[in-house]
Parts: C-alpha cells; structure tokens; sequence
C-alpha cells in the first residue's frame, strides 16, 4: 500500500474527513487531497505531524521495515499471552499459516487483522504501531550510522549523490532532508528509512551504553525471569516499580 493510500485508509478508519485532518494540519485540503493521491510528497515534518494527527508511526506510514517491528510485537505478545500460533488463530479467526508470516516479518496485517488480533490479545492497535517518543534525532543518527561505516561526510555525499554541505547542515539538525533526499542516503548506507525516522532509541545502541556490570546483572538467570514476569504488568504497575527505581537510585547513597 502507498503512503497516500495508508494515509486516506487511517483517516477514514478513525472517522476524520479531509477537511478535518487538513484543519488539524493547518494546510488546504487540495494539498492533503494531493497527498493521498500520490501527486504530491509530503515534507518530513508534515509527515511527522500528519502520524501524530492519526495517532499512528511515521515508520508504519513510510512502510518499509514495520512488517518486521509488528511481527517481533505480535511475537511479544502472544507469547506473553502463553498462546501458541493455533491458538491465537482460533481466537482471532486468522489463520496459523498467516500468523506464522505476520511474526517471521514476511507479511504486514491490514486494518481488519489487526482489530482482529488486537481483541484476541486484548491489546489496542496501536500497540502495534505506535512508536514511544525518544531524544534521539534524525541528525544524529544520521551521524552514528555514517561514523559507524567509517564514512566521511564527503565520502557520504558521494555515495548518496547530495552535496556534503546538506549533510552537515542534516547532521547538525540545521535543515530537515526532503522525503527523496533521506531515501538515497539511506540507501548509500544501506539501511531503512525508518531507521532515521523511528522515534524509540535503538535497543542494541541502549544496550551499548549500558555499564558493563548492569550487562552481566542483566544475564542473571534470576534477573531475567523478574524481567519475564513484568510482562504481564499494566501501566499503574510498571510505574510504580519505575518510580521505586528512580526513588532508589536518588537516595540509595543512604544505604551504603
């Protein structure tokens, strides 16, 4: 499906005529009406806040690696469900085969799986393709993933065919890429629009930053099934061990 397609398929779903959304967006509804007819691209930015208006990710919107992401959730969740792939197929009336494609990132579900799924696994929709706000920026990933391939900007530039100009001023959050622009540089260092786009911290980049100590705590058989058992905690729950934590880690001077 196209991103002008998602988009008119997202909005009608959640009952906003085009006029309503190009309101919310503070542009005309000939543009809106452009966009989802594929005759005009939208910019990053209103891509951006046309996702926040729809209350879905501009990864899933872009579509290019959010058939993996919603597989590795639906995995996530329906084994936290303690439900095998023929049970959660009775339950949501989908089939085992199409499940198995949906978790191993070959197929994405459409709207109406993912309602089915939703209400078999007792999860909102957009468990699926919300995406949780993070700090990383489009220029500094942009910058990790150029200095993690031993890339100068000029070799970049290069690569990408734009100017090194542009990347510096990407990199350094000075101006935001066109949608075309972001696409060959993620295809000269071989990733994934989204990449740039995702709002959550990466969980390896997470994982690296991590001292050494927590990372082997982390490996503790122990450790691991407390991390098990939280996956079955609501909202209230996690945030009052998250607060606990917090309120550990501020006064945890007064226990040595």
């Amino acid at each position: 499906m196209t991103l002008g397609k998602k988009i008119r398929e997202f909005r009608k779903e959640r009952g906003i005529t085009l006029t309503e959304l190009a309101g919310q967006l503070k542009i005309s509804p000939s543009y809106l009406s452009a966009i989802e007819r594929e005759i005009r691209k939208p910019s990053i930015s209103m891509l951006k806040k046309i996702g926040e208006a729809l209350n879905v990710s501009v990864s899933y919107l872009v579509g290019d690696i959010d058939d993996a992401v919603t597989g590795e959730k639906l995995r996530f969740m329906r084994e936290s469900r303690g439900l095998s792939i023929e049970e959660l197929a009775e339950i949501s009336d989908l089939e085992p085969a199409t499940l198995e494609k949906f978790e191993a990132g070959q197929a994405i579900p459409d709207m109406e799986d993912m309602r089915k799924l939703s209400e078999a696994l007792n999860v909102t929709i957009r468990y699926f393709l919300d995406q949780s706000e993070g700090m990383d920026t489009l220029g500094s990933r942009l910058r990790r993933m150029r200095q993690k391939q031993g890339l100068t900007i000029s070799a970049l530039a290069d690569r990408a065919g734009v100017s090194p100009g542009l990347l510096s001023q990407i990199e350094n959050g000075q101006t935001t890429p066109l949608l075309d622009t972001l696409g060959q540089i993620a295809r000269a260092l071989n990733t994934s629009v989204s990449y740039f786009l995702l709002k959550q911290e990466d969980v390896q980049d997470l994982l690296s930053s991590l001292n050494p100590d927590v990372l082997e705590t982390l490996g503790d058989p122990n450790v691991q099934s407390v991390l098990r058992a939280m996956r079955d905690f609501d909202a209230r729950e996690v945030k009052y061990i998250i607060n606990y934590i917090l309120f550990f880690k501020n006064n945890r001077s007064l226990l040595r």
